[in-house]
């Protein structure tokens, strides 16, 4: 048997192969003759018998591609290598077009950017197969939604919980309080309706809660570090830094004004929305872990960061909005006018608020304190409860909620802004004045500003004023600090604690500052995520790194990728999104139990099932995502976009499906773009010949014969058509990796398997040689080459 040399000896066609027939591999040996060529303006150097995108490699000049395979002959199915030749009118495919003597080459220029990025959104236009979920990096905390929604398919609910805890450490509580950011972006809009994100993983959740075990963890709990960390404010955001904190080794102390844990989760939300003993389950995780207490400590009152500082190794402020604004408008001071906040802690409390019952009450916002006002009023036992807002439903934060108040008899009046309270000789508050206002320019947010009609004054009679137009943190307690401590605690013009926006170290030396105290008021979700991010960021200082380092930045910000102008496959089966059932207005305005049931099992588990697990596992090395990035056929996540209204390529969808028959090669025919580099692969190296071009036109597929499945083929396991493909349609199949043994009493020495490993695992040794091995021929370093002729990309 002669020594192969894949394609690049002549031979006398006897096959045997002698050693002056033998061609080397390219680059090309040296003394082969130069050649002068112009690239992008620069005049160099290349070689006879390169291509221009061999030459423009070795010179390290980017040419993208998606089929080229150095091993093989150019194929030039994917037409994004293409150039500029001066005196040529077409553009050349790089990877096919020869270096000649004298030849002026252009890489990149408008015509070429052009070129590809049509290209690319052909591509796309049939390729049903996203990159990143966009729903994971609207939320905030980053939840893997498409990891724990698959877990909840299989009725995996610990599991799925575990996923969720990642960066989610209360499911239970936020699938109750969550505005689900998330649904306003989940793909499967794009077939029917989104999936009820929030709604799942709170099934997956209380499953666990209701079992009498210690809670799942995301992580295996690290070696104490005998680091300790105090946390001011345990609410969601201080509680979720102290879970990650003490996962990672750091003795948490958690010091709270109020005599119970919760913060904002107790005392602002009422219990018909979030039980409170329920909560406290998911809580008590915290404690689980390690963490201690602290309650009756308030910051300013009981102790000063001063007297804590010596004590700990970092204090992270994470105290929350408990302070409200002001209307700004006369009649404010009058009796009748009740600070919202007060009215929710009170309530939530379980203290009745006698004022209200079977009065006239008007509540000014449209935010979530405002509504939960406004149903909580209901409940009190108000006579007429109205709530005025000055923008349209569509704007408000909490326009879900607000067609429940409706349904429970609370009456919405939109786009109407206060101008004064009207009171009587006494002082006591008769109704309020409002004023028209029309819809202006879009802001930074995208809702239309409002502006005031002049003329247009209504009043609304009144007992009862609840005034919810937003908090901020109460920073009172600066000022009782020295002026060492004073002096490095900046406040910001919008009234929050200064901290740098990634890492949230304030400039005092020791102390980090998020969520609330930073923003201003937030959601539940949103101050969980910063919780979540400082803590990466304290345990980054805690180990003695530097956060200036642009790399830990970098990880700590968490910044948004890039999601790619793909049009969805939109002829997936239609299902309806699973409801939770709930009491009626009737049956639940007149208590504050919980009124929503949650899913049963089986909705839990079709609900999951209708994901459409926007995720790929070739993210990080997918040669397409790579171009389509540079070309910028990307979306813009900042407003709600659609795939299907950017990609001017918009028809009819393949089917495609997935095998995962065989047992070590998945293939995904949705990610195929028909570059051809398996087929060539598998027939001209590895002499299978698993693969073919199946169909015409855009009926075009990289297939198995019939599509029958890789076991009914010769194929032998090899890993080479993975190994090549640019964009994960054809993968490595996850398992758990053995040692493999080899019995020299049945091995032949054969040398298919060395030839065939597409990761150079095995080579001729000083034991033992391939059989087709010629002591006459010059040795060759088979890894050399093989690291010589990889791809770039």
């Amino acid at each position: 048997m002669a020594f192969v040399t894949n394609g690049n000896g002549h031979g006398d066609g006897d096959g045997r192969l002698r050693a002056e027939d033998y061609t080397p591999p390219w680059p090309m040996v040296p003394g082969t003759q130069k050649l002068a060529v112009t690239i992008n303006g620069q005049q160099v150097q290349a070689e006879e018998g390169q291509t221009i995108l061999q030459a423009c490699r070795v010179l390290g000049i980017e040419v993208p591609t998606l089929c080229y395979e150095p091993k093989l002959a150019a194929y030039g199915a994917c037409r994004i290598c293409v150039v500029e030749v001066e005196g040529r009118e077409d553009t050349p495919i790089s990877c096919g077009t020869h270096i000649e003597e004298g030849m002026v080459i252009t890489t990149h220029s408008d015509r070429l950017i052009e070129n590809r990025r049509m290209v690319l959104e052909l591509i796309f236009s049939d390729h049903d197969a996203y990159c990143l979920p966009p729903c994971q990096f609207k939320c905030p905390t980053r939840v893997d939604i498409p990891g724990y929604l698959k877990q909840n398919s299989l009725s995996n609910w610990e599991e799925a919980t575990r996923i969720l805890k990642r960066s989610l450490p209360f499911p239970a509580i936020l699938g109750r309080v969550c505005p689900a950011p998330c649904e306003t972006h989940c793909r499967r809009e794009e077939v029917d309706t989104a999936i009820a994100i929030r709604d799942s993983h709170r099934y997956c959740a209380d499953r666990v809660l209701e079992v009498d075990a210690p809670a799942p963890i995301p992580w295996p709990k690290d070696p104490d570090t005998g680091r300790k960390v105090a946390v001011i404010g345990a609410g969601p955001g201080g509680l979720a830094a102290a879970y990650y904190l003490q996962l990672r080794g750091h003795h948490c102390d958690v010091l709270e004004a109020e005599p119970e844990q919760g913060g904002m989760l107790r005392y602002g939300i009422p219990e018909y929305r979030l039980p409170k003993g329920w909560m406290d389950r998911e809580l008590n995780h915290v404690w689980e872990l390690g963490a201690t207490f602290k309650p009756n400590m308030r910051l300013g009152r009981d102790f000063h960061i001063a007297d804590i500082l010596p004590d700990y190794d970092a204090i992270y402020i994470s105290i929350g909005c408990y302070k409200s604004n002001e209307l700004g408008i006369p009649g404010e001071d009058a009796d009748g006018v009740v600070n919202a906040l007060e009215n929710l802690y009170n309530s939530t409390r379980g203290l009745p608020v006698p004022a209200l019952k079977d009065a006239r009450v008007v509540i000014i916002g449209g935010g979530f304190t405002a509504i939960d006002c406004t149903r909580t009023s209901v409940r009190q036992g108000a006579a007429e409860v109205t709530i005025v807002y000055r923008r349209d439903l569509k704007d408000m934060p909490s326009q879900d909620e607000a067609h429940e108040a409706i349904e429970e008899g609370a009456r919405v009046i939109f786009q109407g802004a206060p101008t004064r309270i009207m009171t009587d000789e006494r002082n006591k508050v008769t109704g309020v004045e409002f004023q028209r206002m029309k819809l202006g320019t879009p802001d930074e947010k995208g809702r239309r500003r409002p502006e005031p009609m002049p003329g247009t004054e209504f009043v609304v009679e009144c007992d009862i004023v609840l005034a919810a137009i937003g908090q901020g943190p109460d920073l009172a307690w600066i000022e009782s600090e020295p002026e060492e401590i004073r002096s490095k605690l900046e406040v910001s013009k919008r009234g929050g604690l200064v901290a740098e926006e990634d890492i949230f170290r304030t400039d005092l030396p020791k102390v980090f500052a998020s969520g609330d105290v930073r923003t201003g008021s937030t959601t539940v979700v949103e101050a969980i995520g910063e919780g979540r991010r400082t803590s990466y960021a304290m345990d980054y200082w805690l180990r003695g790194h530097d956060l200036d380092d642009p790399q830990v930045r970098r990880i700590v910000s968490e910044p948004q990728p890039s999601f790619l102008t793909i049009v969805p496959f939109t002829d997936d089966v239609k299902e309806p999104q699973a409801i939770m059932g709930k009491l009626d207005a009737a049956a639940r305005k007149t208590n504050f139990n919980e009124y929503e049931f949650g899913y049963a099992g089986e909705q839990a588990m079709a609900e999951a099932s209708r994901c459409l697990q926007c995720t790929c596992e070739a993210i990080g090395h997918c040669d397409l995502r790579e171009a389509a990035i540079e070309y910028e056929t990307t979306l813009n996540m900042a407003i709600d976009e659609r795939s299907i209204q950017d990609n001017p390529y918009v028809g009819v969808n393949h089917g495609y499906g997935r095998d995962e028959t065989h047992s070590f090669i998945l293939r995904d025919y949705s990610r195929c773009i028909d570059c051809g580099r398996c087929a060539q692969v598998c027939k001209d190296i590895v002499g299978a010949g698993c693969y073919d071009f199946i169909g015409k036109g855009f009926d075009s597929l990289v297939t198995t014969a019939d599509f029958v499945s890789l076991n009914e083929t010769p194929c032998v396991s090899c890993g080479r058509c993975a190994e090549t493909c640019p964009v994960g349609a054809l993968m490595p199949r996850p398992r758990i990796l053995e040692t493999y043994q080899l019995d020299v009493s049945r091995c032949i020495f054969c040398g298919i398997c060395a030839d065939a490993c597409p990761y150079d695992a095995l080579r001729c040794g000083p034991e033992f040689e391939f059989s087709d091995y010629q002591r006459d021929l010059p040795m060759l370093d088979i890894l050399e080459m093989s690291d010589r002729e990889r791809p770039t990309r």
